[in-house]
């Protein structure tokens, strides 16, 4: 038997574009060792067409070879769907050591020179093939009978023909312990995720193309759908991430991918990706240019996203579209005109090249040419020039950029920067016709405040939140600012009634809408080095302690994972993975148990699956037949349901100074048969003796009359004087 054989392979592919070629990679090096850039090429001619033939490889004599076809070309690779191709090569001695195999893409099949199956048979149970060691390493593979496999342990103990232990089939886990029905379902969702990525790339070839309607079509079948109840959102930079990393922060972000995937995160939103005036990208200028960006170049982005993807986590753009800086000034000296950095596609020509018609009528850089002026409620922005969101032409610019960074880039959703500036219908439109995953928007606007401070009732400020997120349709999810300014309220004075509203229920976004509201501690503006409204940096662990374990999108900052230390990270992780083991939905019910100044306890979930306590006075323990101890630490506890019926439990106990009364003159303590007082150093109301138990009650009764009766003796005393 010759022991090489000189293969030809001939392959039918009729699918190749203009500058693309045919290869074969497989699982021996003559074809690459499934390195496509090592791959035996094929070739074809006008005469030929679509017949593509290889050069012969050389294949070792009665070896077993998997491949696929390949069409490699300037947008990179495309691999032919299916299982791997089977190639038994297995010629008698008196044979010339010379195949002719044919194929066609996209169907299964191997034959020979006269049209005949050539795949081998695939191995009964207990066939086990191994190569059998030879100088070249290419020597033939042989049959191992199954008679000579002995079961340990978590492997199958392998012996050669003469006894001896064969030590690298034994390391070799056996195809008998693969869950093949898990396996086939892994690979049905891989082949999936193959389709949706050959579909981006066809339709951002043909974006400019076709009609947007089909276009948007198309896009909504590879969008991934979003389970906003398992949505853990994460803030991928601060203010001075810009800095970072040499002038890439992509590549920063790419080295902690991982972690951030075992950490529970399924969403990462990224700073503003286009060329800006100003280093942190809130200025842009050229939308369409990337690689003008001071976090790296466009194809550092590319690379992050799909690395991101590869660990299921999706990457939502910052999108920021209020304003934009003109990179050319006009003849008045006013820098109104606009270029879209787009360089490389013709065409796109002309899309986000603006003048001074694009700027609403009144801004300082208008140049009186626009169409509108801004809306009744849009927000001014004083440092660069507005745009006129209800121009057509601005609308039909912004929707095709946005497209491109999905189809071209890679990007899933979108953050909507500073949209108190422009109309939230206009947010709505931008996600027709881009088809995010989902979409949050921040808007931005002033809590309430009296000569006490913050104001307890904060409705008016959190219906804002409610009626942007209708009138963009419930396109956009909404930053939950309500929250994060009363929480944060709360923990820095000791002030824990302000988390019940006057219903009974939380007083954020998430007490009314939840199930769009985007709750968070701090971010780029309020946090990092800025700190415009900064969460106290010693109860941040509390806000994460509420924020994790009630409804609504968590949103977590980066420097509290990556800046804080590696405990801190633990902290915030071991709250994500309660919360991901309570299960609990986006809109779970808030039984509010408790809330006055030293104690916030709630249970989260119908019926219950987390509980959580906030405040420097303990909570009692619960019923632990139903729940398990889940994360702690200073002023936060954590229990996480184990069993059903719940028991509600509490206790008092140690209270620090009581909180200026001046400071709770709004608060629902102060309403009139509600108002509390002391025993000691425990605070009491009529809330409180409701959640106490008969013994707490009988113990507190004999305190009350023997305090009583000193009173009175006391009283008297002074009479007698």
């Amino acid at each position: 038997m010759a022991s090489a054989v000189a293969v030809t392979f001939n392959v039918d592919c009729s699918c190749t574009e203009h500058g693309e070629e045919v290869f074969l990679v497989g699982s021996h090096k003559k074809l690459g060792a499934w390195d496509p850039a090592e791959a035996l090429p094929c070739l074809t001619d006008a005469a030929t067409f679509p017949r593509w033939k290889s050069k012969p490889a050389k294949l070792p004599n009665g070896s077993r070879i998997e491949f696929k076809v390949v069409i490699r070309g300037p947008r990179g690779n495309r691999w032919e769907h299916g299982e791997n191709r089977l190639l038994q090569v297995d010629l008698p001695v008196d044979a010339e050591a010379k195949k002719i195999v044919s194929l066609t893409w996209g169907q299964t099949g191997v034959k020979d020179a006269e049209g005949e199956d050539i795949v081998g048979e695939l191995p009964t149970a207990g066939d086990f093939f191994r190569r059998v060691s030879s100088p070249g390493g290419e020597g033939p593979l042989s049959r191992i009978p199954p008679t000579t496999m002995q079961k340990r342990g978590s492997r199958h103990l392998c012996r050669s023909s003469d006894g001896q232990v064969n030590q690298e089939m034994t390391r070799t886990p056996s195809l008998l312990l693969i869950n093949f029905a898990k396996f086939n379902e892994e690979a049905a969702l891989h082949e999936k995720e193959l389709d949706a990525i050959e579909e981006r790339s066809q339709l951002n070839r043909l974006q400019r193309k076709m009609k947007s309607t089909h276009l948007i079509e198309r896009m909504a079948k590879i969008t991934d759908t979003v389970d906003a109840s398992r949505t853990v959102l994460l803030q991928g930079f601060n203010w001075e991430s810009w800095r970072s990393g040499g002038g890439d922060w992509y590549s920063v972000i790419g080295k902690r991918v991982q972690m951030l995937h075992e950490m529970g995160f399924t969403d990462l939103w990224l700073p503003p990706c286009s060329q800006s005036v100003a280093p942190q990208g809130y200025l842009p200028s050229q939308l369409f240019n990337l690689d003008g960006s001071k976090y790296g170049s466009q194809a550092a982005l590319e690379a992050l996203l799909e690395k991101c993807h590869k660990c299921g986590i999706r990457c939502m753009a910052d999108i920021v579209i209020n304003h934009r800086c003109g990179d050319k000034q006009d003849s008045k000296g006013r820098w109104n005109q606009f270029s879209s950095g787009m360089n490389s596609r013709p065409s796109f020509a002309g899309v986000g090249d603006w003048g001074g018609w694009a700027i609403t009528l009144g801004d300082q850089y208008s140049d009186g040419s626009g169409m509108h002026a801004p809306g009744h409620s849009d927000g001014k922005f004083d440092a660069a020039p507005d745009i006129d969101h209800r121009n057509p032409k601005v609308q039909e610019s912004i929707n095709i950029w946005l497209r491109w960074l999905r189809l071209q880039v890679g990007f899933d959703g979108w953050r909507f920067d500073f949209v108190k500036g422009y109309g939230p219908e206009f947010v709505g439109q931008y996600c027709t016709k881009s088809h995010p995953a989902w979409a949050v928007g921040e808007l931005w606007t002033d809590m309430h405040y009296d000569h006490h401070g913050l104001c307890y009732n904060q409705d008016k400020h959190r219906q804002a939140l409610v009626d942007w997120v209708n009138a963009t349709g419930k396109k956009s999810t909404a930053f939950d600012f309500t929250t994060k300014g009363i929480l944060q309220e709360a923990c820095r004075l000791t002030q824990f009634w302000r988390l019940r509203d006057s219903n009974g229920k939380p007083p954020g976004l998430i007490g009314w809408l939840p199930g769009y509201a985007v709750t968070f501690i701090d971010n780029h503006d309020t946090g990092s080095t800025q700190r415009h409204w900064p969460f106290p940096d010693d109860k941040v662990m509390i806000g994460y302690a509420y924020i994790l374990t009630h409804p609504g999108i968590p949103s977590v900052f980066w420097d509290h994972i990556m800046d804080w230390g590696d405990e801190h990270r633990k902290k915030i992780g071991s709250l994500l993975k309660a919360r991901r083991d309570s299960g609990i939905p986006v809109d779970a019910p808030v039984n509010i148990q408790c809330a006055d100044d030293t104690l916030y306890l709630a249970e989260i979930g119908q019926p219950p699956a987390l509980r959580v306590a906030l405040g420097p006075r303990p909570a009692g323990q619960p019923d632990m037949n139903y729940w398990t101890h889940g994360p702690n630490g200073h002023g936060y506890r954590v229990w996480v349901k184990r069993t059903a019926a719940p028991q509600v439990y509490t206790s008092l106990g140690p209270t620090p100074e009581a909180t200026p009364l001046a400071s709770r003159a709004n608060s629902p303590r102060s309403k009139k048969g509600e108002e509390g007082f002391r025993v000691g150093t425990e605070a009491l109301t009529a809330e409180t003796l409701k959640i106490m138990d008969s013994s707490q009650l009988k113990k507190l009764r004999d305190r009350l009359q023997a305090m009583l009766q000193a009173t009175e003796q006391a009283l008297e005393m002074k009479r007698q004087r």
